[in-house]
């Protein structure tokens, strides 16, 4: 289910995510409790309601509203009244009053900002062009290290003669720089790093320069050096976009025993779980896919 995007928290958001808090109940157990009562609603779009990245607007939702209300002990329609007006239909369009500072989501911005620097960018640099799309597939190796990862992006200039697109990652320990393994749509031109912090950028130099507006898609991928020991990947959107993907692939000699996707809107809110995953049987794999993602940061965590 697609809701349409919301202009970030409001009066129905805040009331709804401080009744479940005062349930105790998962956003698991709401989504199964109303498949219980077939006014079936994901523990995605709760969590997108509780956040104020969507609201309830078809009928559907509105009678898995209803229910909800019930499970979590608020009176008939209470919620239901603080629903704002329905948004209009057509074509797609960023929303680009609800963009995130960098430092939104960095828990340690001074090492973006000092690293950045190196290849003479600013945190701006980082939301330009525009991701409309973007999938990123982190493989897990049997030593339950981040071995690699694979990002597809389609892109859109934000301004004419957009040559480069920047990509920033903070490694766990960096005994050694990680590698560029392809490109497509693109070429590595700089690498610099922060080492203190072991945070990396990655300068990539489009194939032609793109006049505003104008799209492109490119691909990358990076082998990171040995000891990445860190459970869970996690990617920040500063800027609305169409989807997002995440992948995890574990080594089938090292599976972990409990897996599950989470949301967090600012570093300084809590990190929402969104579902538990299944990943005893092959291809041992989690995906996490979300429509219209709001800005905020996107993650997979997983125990051993």
């Amino acid at each position: 289910m697609v809701e349409s995007m919301g202009a970030g928290a409001t009066e129905f958001s805040g009331s709804l995510r401080a009744a479940i808090q005062r349930s105790g109940l998962s956003l698991d157990d709401l989504a199964r409790r109303l498949r219980e009562r077939e006014t079936p609603l994901s523990a995605s779009t709760i969590s997108y309601w509780q956040t104020g990245a969507t609201q309830p607007e078809r009928l559907g939702s509105l009678a898995a509203l209803a229910a909800l209300e019930e499970i979590l002990g608020v009176p008939s329609g209470a919620l239901a009244a603080l629903v704002g007006p329905r948004r209009p239909r057509g074509s797609w369009l960023p929303k680009f009053n609800t963009n995130l500072r960098y430092d939104a989501f960095w828990y340690h911005p001074e090492s973006v900002l000092r690293v950045l620097a190196k290849v003479d960018a600013t945190p701006d640099d980082l939301a330009q062009p525009l991701k409309l799309s973007q999938s990123v597939a982190y493989r897990i190796d049997a030593q339950g290290c981040e071995e690699s990862i694979h990002v597809r992006r389609i892109v859109r200039a934000d301004r004419d003669d957009t040559r480069r697109v920047i990509f920033v990652s903070r490694c766990a320990t960096l005994p050694q720089p990680p590698t560029v393994t392809f490109a497509e749509g693109c070429r590595p031109a700089r690498f610099r790093a922060d080492v203190p912090s072991s945070t990396c950028v990655f300068e990539f130099l489009l194939d032609y320069p793109l006049a505003a507006g104008e799209l492109a898609m490119i691909e990358f991928g990076l082998r990171y050096p040995p000891g990445q020991h860190q459970n869970y990947i996690r990617l920040e959107i500063s800027r609305p976009s169409r989807d997002l993907t995440l992948q995890v692939s574990f080594d089938p000699s090292r599976v972990p025993a409990r897996c599950y996707s989470h949301y967090q809107p600012r570093n300084t809110l809590p990190v929402q779980r969104i579902r538990e995953a299944e990943i005893a049987r092959p291809p041992h794999t989690i995906q996490f896919i979300t429509l219209d993602p709001t800005p905020g940061a996107y993650g997979v965590t997983w125990e051993w």
